[in-house]
């Protein structure tokens, strides 16, 4: 049985970010499409089996990389919340490196 998928507040802001960036850079939303309909097909599988995902320092925490991106969430037996959308250039937080 597949968990429920719920957004915080930062990840919804952060996703909002970058896909307005995409749109105005590229002057369509074609990237920011395929980008939005790969990370909900990550999800709707790890949804599925939250521990096939890569593990973090906390035990409800885990991550997923997604098209350049690295998406961390927090799942329990009901649900799995997204935490942070961030690019995985970006500096790793410690807190979200493997275990």
């Amino acid at each position: 049985m597949a968990l429920e998928l719920e957004f915080s507040r930062r990840s919804t802001a952060q996703l909002h970010r970058i896909l307005t960036f995409y749109d105005k850079r590229n002057g369509s939303d074609t990237y920011s499409r395929k980008l939005l309909k790969e990370l909900m097909d990550a999800l709707l599988r790890v949804a599925q089996m939250p521990t096939a995902s890569s593990p973090s320092t906390r035990a409800d925490v885990r991550f997923i990389y997604v098209m350049g991106y690295t998406v961390v969430f927090r799942y329990n037996t009901k649900k799995l919340t997204m935490l942070s959308f961030r690019s995985s250039l970006q500096k790793p937080l410690s807190l979200y490196q493997k275990a």
